[in-house]
């Protein structure tokens, strides 16, 4: 068993929390560790004692500034 740590954890002024990935390509074991982190991200909430968590990939950096508008429900 190894353990996985996301490329970024991010906590928004909101309190809601993310945990981001930045990969290159998609390849079927990274589509593997984002299910494995969705499920975690589902357990977390409804476990309720951690805050809100949610979880997103970025395949390009010009994709990096929408992501973090959308899970933060900014609109700036």
């Amino acid at each position: 068993m190894k353990k996985y740590i996301p490329d970024f954890l991010i906590r928004f002024a909101s309190g809601k929390m993310m945990a981001l990935e930045i990969k290159g390509q998609d390849t079927p074991q990274n589509r593997t560790k984002r299910g494995f982190l969705d499920e975690w991200t589902k357990s977390i909430n409804t476990h309720g004692g951690f805050g809100h968590w949610s979880c997103d990939v970025s395949f390009d950096p010009a994709d990096i500034p929408d992501i973090l508008r959308r899970t933060s429900g900014s609109r700036s």
